[in-house]
Parts: C-alpha cells; sequence; structure tokens
C-alpha cells in the first residue's frame, strides 16, 4: 500500500514538472538557437576574415568582415538555423 501511494505521489510530481516546463516554455520569448560568438564563427568559417563588426536584428545577425584583400563585407547569419550568407546575394 505504501509503494503505491508512493508511486501515485511520485507520477503527480512528474507531471506537474512536465506541465510547467512546458507552459513557461511556450511563455519564454523565442531566444535565437546560435549565439552572437557562434553566428561570428560561422561566418568567419564561410568567409575568412577579420570580424569588424556584430550586429544583432530580430533573427538574424549582421557581421561586417574585413577580407585579405581588403575589401569588408557583410555576411548575414539565421539565427535559428545557423545559415550563411552574404548580405545582397
Amino acid at each position: 500500500m505504501l509503494r503505491h501511494k508512493v508511486l501515485v505521489l511520485l507520477t503527480v510530481m512528474l507531471l506537474t514538472s512536465t506541465l510547467s516546463s512546458a507552459a513557461l516554455a511556450m511563455t519564454s520569448p523565442k531566444r535565437p538557437a546560435v549565439t552572437k560568438e557562434q553566428a561570428a564563427q560561422l561566418a568567419q568559417q564561410r568567409y575568412p576574415g577579420k570580424i569588424v563588426k556584430v550586429q544583432t536584428e530580430q533573427q538574424f545577425y549582421r557581421i561586417r568582415l574585413l577580407q585579405s584583400d581588403g575589401r569588408v563585407i557583410t555576411v548575414l547569419v539565421d539565427g535559428r538555423t545557423g545559415r550563411v550568407q552574404r548580405e545582397g546575394n
């Protein structure tokens, strides 16, 4: 009988915890899956150069890179997927 009560209590606690976590996740503002640092690394891997500036936009990062030939290019990194693309392309 005691085992049964303990099992029921643990089940209720687990369900309550799971439901609370799900509710919290639904009400929390969406955070990017990719951090600013990760976005800069992804941009630098695709377009080698020195990072000059990283700006956080709504759902992406705008990164300026100084390339070895002296050109400054702007790269966009999606904050959710990590997709990298050169601005204007």
